[in-house]
């Protein structure tokens, strides 16, 4: 596993911590790793989607 760091902003942090707080994650870091597996799933996704309309394309079919 690589260790990372970033800058957030004050609020950010601040949600950060009320979710921990409220007893939805253990740590902050734990917030992040959640937000990242999320937003690579979305990512990941809309790649699978580009590639489908890009094969539809080569056969010749309007997207």
């Amino acid at each position: 596993m690589k260790k990372v760091s970033i800058r957030i902003t004050e609020q950010q942090y601040e949600f950060l911590e009320k979710l921990v707080i409220n007893g939805e994650y253990a740590n902050i870091s734990e917030v992040i790793r959640d937000a990242i597996r999320l937003f690579l799933k979305i990512k990941k996704k809309e790649e699978v989607e580009i590639s489908g309309r890009e094969q539809l394309k080569w056969k010749g079919e309007n997207v």
